[in-house]
């Protein structure tokens, strides 16, 4: 049910490349990212400063784990 319901893209058990598996995380954690401001955005239309305050802080997070994860990616350049 939840597989059915996520927005997110399904993880490819395919993957077998180091660089393929951060790739995939990075994109995950970016649309995941992008949720979780769209969520800020709504509670922020419907007043509800609190559930938006709880947003941002998962927002925080995820931003901070996806420029860790990114870094992988820069080293190679």
């Amino acid at each position: 049910m939840i597989v059915k319901r996520s927005s997110l893209s399904e993880y490819s058990a395919k993957t077998s490349q180091g660089r393929d598996h951060v790739l995939a995380l990075t994109s995950a954690l970016a649309a995941f990212g992008r949720l979780a401001r769209r969520a800020i955005d709504s509670c922020d239309e419907m007043g509800d400063r609190d559930t938006a305050d709880i947003f941002t802080e998962i927002s925080r997070g995820v931003d901070k784990w996806l420029w860790m994860v990114e870094a992988h990616i820069q080293t190679e350049r």
